[in-house]
């Protein structure tokens, strides 16, 4: 199989592969709506809204790296020959890079699919084990519920981050710092490609940059599993331009099953 990177061609996205995504963002949704009822109907102190400020706020964290770490994985581990992860993990990571705009094509359904599908199972499971009354239990539960919520969202920040024109709100938010803004990821498309992964909200970047904590994660495995990695994908990432497509390659679109 050709790399998405040698051939310039997008993943595949099959019919039977967004049905799955639109079942799930549906159940996604309705689990997060019965979360936040029963998380409002439990809250009702002065000390239970601050803990749970201080819970969504560590839950925003947590799902910033994350989205961090899985974003470094898809850009360093494996190639698109993969068993199983290749295809559906490794190309979609590999060719974002060949075509940093085309998640900006991507309508609401495929931008936000796949992370309702990871996501669904620790949903369902934070919404059966909240407990009625706010507890160390209740906040672990609903910890559980924002990290997922954030993730959810992750996907739809990136791709506001790419975005020529963002909704209003979105630059608003991008220019208070609260979700991705522009000038941040781009520091990620910018040879040599090894930082800024993480991609919610990017507060973690600093952090995680600073304790070089991807390289020292990369020495590991080379001594570990060095087949594992690929770093040498690096170069191949927006050939002849930093930050944007190369203006010779020929990008194909994606066409959409329905």
């Amino acid at each position: 199989m050709e790399t998405a990177a040698n051939e310039n061609t997008p993943p595949t996205y099959s019919r039977s592969h967004r049905v799955v995504e639109v079942a799930s963002i549906v159940l996604v949704f309705a689990t997060l709506v019965g979360i936040a009822c029963r998380v409002a109907g439990a809250v009702r102190t002065t000390g239970d809204w601050i803990y749970l400020g201080f819970t969504a706020v560590t839950g925003y964290l947590i799902a910033d790296f994350i989205s961090g770490l899985v974003h470094w994985a898809g850009d360093t581990l494996g190639d698109e020959s993969t068993p199983i992860l290749g295809k559906n993990f490794v190309t979609p990571f590999r060719y974002h890079h060949i075509d940093p705009k085309d998640i900006t094509r991507h309508d609401f359904i495929e931008t936000n699919g796949n992370n309702c599908i990871v996501v669904l199972a620790p949903l369902a499971s934070a919404y059966l084990l909240l407990p009625e009354e706010t507890s160390f239990g209740f906040f672990s539960a609903t910890l559980m519920g924002f990290v997922g919520l954030f993730i959810v969202a992750t996907n739809q920040f990136h791709k506001w981050a790419h975005a020529d024109a963002p909704p209003r709100l979105a630059v608003a938010l991008q220019r208070c710092g609260l979700i991705l803004s522009t000038d941040h990821h781009d520091v990620h498309h910018t040879r040599p490609h090894d930082k800024h992964y993480c991609i919610t909200v990017g507060w973690m970047n600093p952090v995680l940059n600073r304790l070089r904590f991807f390289r020292a994660v990369e020495a590991v495995i080379a001594a570990v599993r060095p087949d594992w990695l690929h770093l040498e994908e690096r170069r191949h990432y927006v050939p002849g331009h930093d930050g944007d497509q190369d203006p010779g390659a020929v990008v194909q679109p994606r066409p959409r099953p329905f």
